[in-house]
């Protein structure tokens, strides 16, 4: 066999957290008096950790240090909570775990 191992990113590519996200992240956005954004748009706020998240999400007017900083408390204590109430695997990523551990492979 060529390979031994297979590593894969978790969050985004064996599992669909994007609902959980937005709904963590609009929820501290409702809290904090901004505006919440659709589920669509958080594939495109995703990505590059949570302060770029919070970044992007809250309104330019009240992106200061500070503000940032608050979001991410905010989102990591909301997320805490509720970071499996939609998450599931992507549609074919049990299967394609259990084909890879069948062959003998190891998965990190």
């Amino acid at each position: 066999m060529k390979y031994k191992a297979v590593i894969f990113d978790l969050d985004g590519t064996l599992l669909d957290t994007l609902d959980d996200l937005a709904d963590s992240m609009n929820a501290v956005l409702a809290r904090l008096d901004c505006p919440q954004h659709k589920v669509e748009a958080y594939k495109y706020f995703v990505g590059d950790g949570m302060e770029n998240l919070a970044r992007r999400v809250l309104p330019k007017e009240s992106c200061d240090e500070d503000a940032v900083a608050e979001c991410v408390a905010q989102m990591q204590a909301e997320y805490s909570h509720r970071w499996a109430d939609k998450t599931r695997p992507y549609d074919g990523v049990p299967e394609l775990l259990d084909e890879l551990t069948q062959l003998g492979l190891n998965l990190a």
